[in-house]
């Protein structure tokens, strides 16, 4: 028993120094977009339903630092300020699936073939499901933008340099930790755990090879609330046990994206068909572009 504890520890140790160094430069770069980038900036580009709107809805969420829930309120800001559904479901997507710090860790523990095809993989299953609600969905009225000369004098008003830094270390080093840190540890231990105890011949035999492998990592994440940083570690060590890659990725685009929450929140505020289209659009495209990449070679 002495001996599998040490194991795990040893193991968690690895994972732990693996991902350190790009964790911190991640929580730095979530702390320079919430100091400098105003938040009203990423509102008034958004627009509407189009393919404009679905475009910019996703290159803003994919590198912001906001987790599963923190999108929820994010999310459901921009609709209420007037963006479609379409571009909405997209941010829905792209935000939680890929923030910065997930991509730094992702190239740490990963590689960057891995932490490229994590991007491009949200990116398309954002536009893709975008573009199916801008098709599909009937779009209603929502709140208006308010008060345009209150938008201007915010969006001028500036923080002062020190008061900027200050801001950008406060939030990158204690609101994120708060927010993260937890999830980033227990996926540090979880992927010691599966390390030392996982059998690599299971895992071969039943997440190795093939499609079914990505249907049943998608059917494990999708209902789960999971932070996209700290399932990277979990991710990397299944894969060091043998579990096709195309497997991990699909679970590192599906499970931040989708949870119990967020779809309730998705039904309430912008109906039952809406959120059909978009868990049925995460499952389905996830698999097909992380298959292709399994496919392709580049995996």
């Amino acid at each position: 028993m002495v001996d599998l504890i040490i194991d795990i520890l040893l193991w968690t140790w690895k994972f732990t120094k693996e991902a350190a160094p790009w964790l911190l430069l991640g929580l730095l770069f979530a702390g320079l977009l919430k100091a400098f980038v105003p938040s009203e900036i990423v509102l008034r580009y958004l627009g509407k339903g189009n393919l404009r709107s679905i475009l910019m809805a996703t290159l803003v969420g994919i590198p912001l630092p906001l987790c599963s829930c923190g999108v929820i309120p994010t999310g459901l800001g921009l609709y209420k300020s007037g963006a479609s559904k379409a571009s909405t479901l997209a941010f829905f997507i792209a935000t939680p699936a890929t923030t910065i710090t997930t991509i730094l860790i992702a190239v740490g523990m990963l590689g960057w073939k891995f932490a490229l095809a994590e991007v491009l993989t949200c990116f398309g299953v954002a536009i893709a499901t975008g573009l199916l609600a801008w098709i599909l969905l009937k779009e209603s009225e929502t709140a208006k933008p308010t008060g345009g000369k209150h938008n201007a004098n915010t969006l001028t008003k500036k923080l002062r340099l020190g008061e900027g830094i200050k801001a950008m270390l406060h939030y990158g080093f204690v609101d994120m930790v708060d927010d993260i840190g937890l999830y980033v540890l227990i996926g540090l231990l979880g992927a010691g755990i599966i390390a030392a105890l996982a059998p690599p011949d299971l895992i071969q035999q039943y997440l190795g090879r093939g499609l079914l492998p990505l249907v049943i990592m998608v059917l494990i994440g999708a209902p789960m609330y999971i932070c996209s940083t700290g399932s990277v570690p979990f991710v990397a060590a299944l894969i060091e046990k043998g579990m096709n890659p195309s497997a991990g990725l699909v679970f590192l685009i599906v499970g931040p994206a989708t949870n119990l929450s967020t779809i309730l929140v998705i039904a309430k505020s912008m109906g039952r068909e809406t959120a059909a289209l978009y868990v049925s659009s995460m499952i389905v495209f996830s698999i097909l572009i992380a298959y292709s990449f399994g496919l392709g070679g580049w995996l």
